[in-house]
């Protein structure tokens, strides 16, 4: 599944829930509601990475940026969505729309996300140093990945 492919976000895996053409504020909403609902059978290694954080999502088209959301986080709940800018994000995912569909429609979401990871496509950055050590913990972890790639229905 995905954990490293969404790490955060939870991040991605929240804007994952747009397959096509963009990734809208409704879209982010939407797979907030799907985190939400299974974050509680989450592995203990995503709770510890999202338990208490403000992460930034930036998803740039082919013209640009197309969306900006910010998300906090409270024992590992998304208890806030914020369309545009987050003031002082302790994680920042940024992503391609292009990135987003491939891992959205890959057979291999985790696979997919690496792919994209190694090319730049997705970026993860944690701003803290407590946010840096919980990105790379959570990009590393495969029960992780798979967690986040169900959500997004891989």
């Amino acid at each position: 599944m995905k954990m490293a492919l969404f790490l955060l976000v939870a991040t991605l895996a929240w804007a994952g829930s747009a397959p096509a053409s963009g990734v809208a504020f409704e879209d982010i909403q939407h797979a907030v509601e799907i985190y939400n609902m299974g974050v509680e059978s989450a592995p203990e290694v995503v709770k510890t990475l999202l338990g208490d954080e403000r992460v930034q999502i930036e998803v740039s088209g082919e013209e640009g940026p197309s969306l900006l959301a910010g998300l906090e986080t409270r024992r590992a709940v998304v208890v806030n969505i914020t369309e545009g800018e987050i003031p002082d994000p302790t994680i920042l995912v940024e992503a391609t729309e292009d990135a987003i569909q491939r891992v959205f429609l890959s057979p291999d979401p985790a696979g997919a996300f690496q792919e994209a990871r190694d090319q730049g496509d997705i970026k993860i950055t944690g701003n803290t140093w407590s946010a840096k050590a919980k990105v790379a913990a959570a990009l590393a972890s495969s029960s992780a990945l798979q967690f986040f790639a169900g959500l997004i229905g891989g």
